[in-house]
């Protein structure tokens, strides 16, 4: 039976449809992908099925005894409830008694823990006090934290925790990602591929989506298709939809309106040009790794030759940086050259935005130099968000009042230039405050990107950013002539833009790789691969001359031969292990032979080890 199913579901704000006749039915273990462009109401899509908006017309039938967790997109004001307070509201009326308990007991109001004690021997919920603990220590919060003294990133996890606590039925978030960095949203994708319950998920973070869900529910114009696949079949399904909708409007019973005809045109051209693009950053990655290969081990020294000198952005030598006692850059040297693409990852308060400020010359180093060029003309978005007046009509904030601005030397209409950010005329000339948050970020992007700048500094570019205005502003970005430099928790956004990744690793440790993110982990891995092998070479090497003079013959080559044999028999348990773990492989017929096969195999390869202790000491 269905968890949820809609029936005709319609929404209307003023005259705008949000919902349009609706029907769908959410499964019990679905674990599915909301995807639509900013402003086609999928966060009101989820908060009719939380409870928290109703209908206009249709039918939200809701199976009984159903849990439903809800984490909105936006947090709450910021407030001094202790983190066991926030994740125990989780839990309703329970966890208000279980947060006022705890409460006393830091107070150590000794008569108001009694009487709360009592009150939770009697309702028998004593249980839940454990599992509120047991959510906070998977989260790595702490319980007397306050709620108002975190970064964005640890509110939502505490916020996320909040909704999980009471084990739900069905959990719908709401751009979960936003202002994490990148290994709490490997964490928060572990946890979800983990989570048995049913799951519907916003989120335009592309990597994070296509690891989770196995079905995708897409809102456009008002209209709900089900894609009931993942999220890169998702893809070339909804591209032949949308081949077949330009030769067949009908199909949608009205014709399209000329912007809208405009914005598909935009999407359907991206598209085609996708193959250019690939090369031309095929071809910045091969200039960078050229570059390295000529420096050798060196990371950085002076370019004598006054045309290449020409070329450097920035040049840093050695420079070490720290708050107090916290050391966030220590010796780190880097040549940026103009026209590069370079992305910069890393935790929250590893310092990112600390190298983007000592680059500007923003704070200095106490160690170390950086020479800057000269030409240097900057376009910054960090400082963009606080220049929005909510008043202003979006195309005087753009143009700052002109009906033309300059782009690339060539005049152009400021409603046209917007067009290029898939913003209608109408949208154009309304005032800001009528934006949504990626609305809002888009015209941003649109300002900083007309200005005549020949170094773009982003920092975190993509919250709220629809997938089509991602893929809008990676095209733009690839294109882009002058110098790059980002801060992203996006994988597949650094993976399409950036010729070379910094990574800050914590401890003061900054690295530099080739390529993109998924370049990085490749690279990384197989550094640590190279060093593995190479010291279990130095130290099998070593034992075999130790005991070499007391084996025989045919010991000697068994020795030799089992490294061998052990590794190919631990691959082959691996790709056993993995066909197992298939949820549908347990459908195959030979499922019970190859689980009886590992089995021997596991057991083969504990004779090996044994064989190889006893060789390796002799005897």
């Amino acid at each position: 039976m269905p968890l949820i199913t809609l029936d005709n579901i319609s929404l209307r704000f003023s005259e705008k449809v949000i919902l349009d006749e609706i029907n769908a039915t959410i499964k019990k273990g679905d674990k599915i992908g909301l995807i639509g462009r900013n402003g086609e109401g999928k966060s009101s899509f989820m908060k009719v099925l939380a409870g928290i908006i109703y209908a206009d017309d249709g039918n939200l039938k809701v199976k009984n005894s159903t849990r439903i967790s809800y984490l909105e997109q936006q947090p709450p004001e910021d407030n001094d409830y202790s983190l066991f307070s926030v994740v125990a509201h989780g839990l309703g009326d329970t966890g208000l008694l279980l947060a006022n308990y705890y409460q006393s007991l830091q107070d150590g109001n000794i008569e108001k823990s009694s009487l709360l004690q009592d009150e939770i021997e009697q309702k028998d919920v004593w249980h839940y006090l454990h599992q509120i603990k047991t959510i906070l220590n998977r989260f790595k919060l702490d319980p007397e934290a306050k709620l108002k003294t975190l970064s964005g990133g640890w509110k939502r996890r505490a916020l996320l925790a909040k909704a999980i606590v009471q084990e739900p039925d069905l959990l719908l978030l709401d751009e979960p990602t936003n202002h994490m960095d990148i290994t709490a949203i490997l964490d928060l994708e572990k946890m979800l591929k983990d989570f048995h319950g049913t799951l519907i998920l916003i989120s335009h973070d592309r990597s994070f989506v296509k690891g989770i869900v196995n079905k995708i529910f897409d809102l456009d114009r008002g209209k709900l298709s089900v894609f009931d696949c993942g999220y890169t079949e998702y893809l070339k399904r909804k591209k032949n939809l949308l081949n077949s909708e330009e030769l067949e409007n009908a199909r949608f019973n009205k014709k399209l309106s000329q912007e809208e005809t405009w914005i598909r045109q935009g999407i359907k051209a991206r598209r085609t040009r996708n193959e250019g693009r690939v090369r031309a950053l095929e071809e910045m990655r091969k200039k960078f790794v050229s570059r390295r290969k000529q420096q050798g081990q060196v990371k950085i020294h002076t370019l004598e030759d006054e045309k290449r000198v020409s070329k450097i952005v920035f040049e840093v030598k050695k420079i070490s940086y720290k708050i107090n006692e916290l050391e966030l850059v220590n010796l780190f040297s880097l040549l940026v050259l103009k026209g590069e693409k370079i992305g910069i990852i890393g935790g929250n308060g590893s310092g990112k935005s600390t190298l983007i400020r000592l680059l500007l010359g923003e704070i200095s180093p106490y160690q170390g130099s950086i020479r800057r060029s000269k030409t240097i003309q900057l376009a910054y978005f960090d400082q963009m968000r606080e220049s929005l007046d909510l008043n202003m009509k979006a195309m005087d904030f753009v143009s700052g009042g002109k009906d033309y601005i300059d782009i690339n030397g060539k005049s152009k209409h400021v409603i046209g230039y917007l067009r290029q950010f898939l913003f209608t005329g109408k949208q154009a000339m309304a005032p800001i405050k009528m934006f949504s948050g990626g609305e809002k970020n888009r015209l941003m992007l649109a300002k900083i990107l007309s200005q005549p700048a020949n170094l773009l500094v982003l920092d975190e570019p993509t919250n709220d950013l629809d997938v089509e205005t991602l893929e809008l502003l990676e095209e733009m970005l690839v294109d882009y002539l002058g110098t790059v430099i980002l801060i992203s928790h996006d994988r597949t956004f650094l993976n399409n833009i950036v010729s070379s990744t910094i990574v800050m690793e914590g401890d003061a440790i900054i690295e530099q790789y080739a390529g993109g993110y998924d370049d990085y982990i490749n690279q990384k891995y197989e550094n640590l691969i190279g060093k593995y092998k190479k010291h279990s070479e130095s130290v099998l090497k070593s034992k075999s001359q130790k005991t070499s003079q007391k084996l025989s013959y045919n010991q000697k080559q068994l020795l030799k031969s089992l490294p061998k044999m052990i590794e190919d028999l631990e691959n082959e348990i691996s790709i056993a292990q993995n066909l197992l773990s298939e949820p549908n492989f347990y459908q195959n017929p030979d499922a019970q032979n190859l689980t009886i096969k590992l089995r021997e195999m596991e057991k083969e390869l504990e004779v090996h080890y044994d064989q190889w202790s006893e060789l390796d000491n002799g005897q």
